[in-house]
């Protein structure tokens, strides 16, 4: 579908199967052809409101069908959409709009409250839309745009001319300086990915795509327009069912699952919650697991269950719209291996440098830089971090007129495959999240009596996964609970440490700067952690 606009899969789709299932929850099922009409309605009525092609409209909104009838709508409007997390802290969804500029902000009931107060604070010109019936808001003293879909007229179909190099969205991801960085990708960055992961996969028509991610996060790019494309169904898995592994099972069962992208934690949760039985999923054939490492004797228990699935390990920064690197695992490593991530997938190209971004040899560890087609057009609204990351090949090297610095430490195989070593700074990926640990160290050294900090990503032997651990020195005792609670107010949910430890002072080397190895060596030590596996 090279040159076309991302929402032309949904008109493809609603053409051919329009009473055919295209997003259930479980609860509530919406047709092809109803969410065509829906998303045209809401693209008939911002446009109403002046909202033109290129503006950025956030969507804030709880998980549900609704957010890809939001998604299609502000597509179809030439907008560019930037989904936020309803769980979004205050002061990093006040960065986020500060630095997205949006033009109009879309509420649920759900967020209604919460966007306007927030709003208020920032006193910037938004337009504010909430996806429901009309509600009287006269003690908020704003104007809300109400938008029920199954009150508004009936919607014409609208063509904003747009271009495929257009962004069609942004994503807010964590930032080292402690500001969110806004990856800009386009129509082109998804259309070649999902035109690539039809193929790849064999998505057809009659799969059932199980959708976990969370839309603000990029896996959801597979989730949605793989399934609108190949006029799939999208079986979207509430917050709920995503925190108890049985029930989750029971919903793959019930919506016939035969295709699921995930992250490598959750299918590792579900291992030792005990659902992974040879008797359960029959219908499930293809498994695609990505976002983090993949631990081999998680792999090895799914594969021994299930040894007519395929499983897939992905691999893909923001930066590179979402799968870049893919490995057909047909068998799983020995105990203590990587599993590889394999080789670059259509429109993307991959190679290793060193620090004077020279190549490296096969066999040789470097840093994972991507180019191609797959590659997003830098960070919104930052041309100086958008400069550093996305940088010219080295000399000689064909590989595209800009590549993309991953920060990840790979070597590749005589066979062409590349294998993830480790990160080259202090950015980490957990439970499929990818952050970056001073963002975390800056916030918790904004308390008043927290002097220092350091956060580190480490397995705590306490049920075989990694987690955020948190070292700081202060002025005062203070309890692990106030900083948590303060950490709520600054940051997602996913980004505040585990575990808090206090200490005395933090050692540091001869240039005056923490020395992470040596809180290894010694604290974890004194404070009974152990079975460090991973440290970011």
């Amino acid at each position: 579908m090279s040159g076309a606009l991302v929402q032309h899969y949904l008109d493809h789709s609603a053409a051919l199967y329009p009473q055919k299932t295209a997003i259930t929850d479980g609860r509530t099922t919406t047709t092809f052809g109803e969410l065509a009409a829906a998303s045209d309605r809401l693209a008939s009525f911002l446009v109403s409101l002046g909202i033109m092609r290129g503006d950025r409209i956030i969507y804030f909104l709880k998980r549900s069908p609704e957010c890809i009838t939001a998604t299609i709508g502000i597509l179809k409007a030439g907008a560019v959409y930037v989904p936020l997390d309803k769980k979004t802290p205050p002061e990093r969804w006040n960065r986020i709009i500060l630095g997205a500029t949006p033009r109009a902000i879309i509420c649920d009931l759900t967020t209604l409250v919460d966007t306007l107060e927030w709003t208020a604070v920032l006193n910037v010109p938004l337009m504010i839309i909430c996806l429901g019936p009309y509600l009287e808001l006269e003690k908020y003293g704003e104007k809300v745009f109400f938008f029920d879909k199954n009150e508004a007229a009936t919607g014409i179909p609208i063509s904003i001319n747009g271009d495929p190099d257009d962004v069609a969205y942004v994503l807010y991801t964590s930032g080292s300086t402690g500001v969110p960085k806004g990856v800009m990708v386009t129509h082109n960055n998804i259309t070649n990915y999902i035109d690539w992961a039809l193929g790849y996969f064999n998505i057809t028509a009659d799969d059932h795509i199980l959708g976990t991610a969370p839309f603000y996060f990029d896996m959801s790019t597979f989730d949605i327009f793989s399934a609108l494309a190949a006029g799939a169904s999208l079986c979207i898995a509430t917050e709920e069912l995503l925190l108890f592994p049985e029930k989750l099972v029971r919903f793959m069962e019930q919506e016939k699952i035969t295709l699921w992208k995930g992250v490598s934690s959750l299918l590792m949760y579900m291992y030792r919650a005990g659902v992974v039985r040879s008797d359960r999923m029959p219908l499930l054939k293809t498994i695609i697991f990505a976002g983090e490492p993949f631990d081999a004797q998680y792999l090895h228990q799914w594969m021994d269950a299930f040894p007519q699935k395929s499983f897939y390990n992905g691999y893909g920064p923001t930066e590179a719209t979402g799968v870049s690197l893919c490995y057909h695992v047909k068998r799983p490593p020995e105990m203590g291996q990587p599993i590889p991530i394999g080789k670059p997938c259509k429109g993307a190209k991959a190679i290793l440098v060193d620090e004077n971004d020279k190549l490296v040899v096969i066999g040789e560890l470097g840093e994972l830089c991507i180019s191609g087609a797959c590659l997003a057009k830098g960070y919104l609204n930052d041309p100086e971090k958008t400069k550093s990351r996305f940088t010219p090949p080295p000399s000689g090297c064909d590989v595209g007129e800009l590549i993309y610095h991953t920060g990840d430490l790979c070597r590749q195989t005589p066979e062409g495959d590349y294998i993830f070593v480790s990160r080259k700074d202090l950015q980490v990926k957990w439970m499929g999240y990818r952050i970056e640990l001073n963002e975390i160290e800056i916030n918790l050294m904004a308390h008043p009596q927290v002097r220092s900090a350091v956060v580190l990503l480490s397995g705590t032997g306490n049920n075989g996964l990694n987690e955020l651990v948190a070292f700081y020195e202060a002025d005062a005792k203070i309890d692990s609970a106030c900083l948590s609670q303060f950490l709520e107010k600054r940051v997602p949910t996913y980004m505040i440490p585990k575990i808090f430890i206090q200490v005395d002072s933090l050692p540091r080397n001869d240039r005056g700067k923490i020395d992470r190895d040596e809180i290894l060596k010694f604290y974890f030590k004194s404070s009974g952690i152990a079975d460090v596996k991973n440290v970011g």
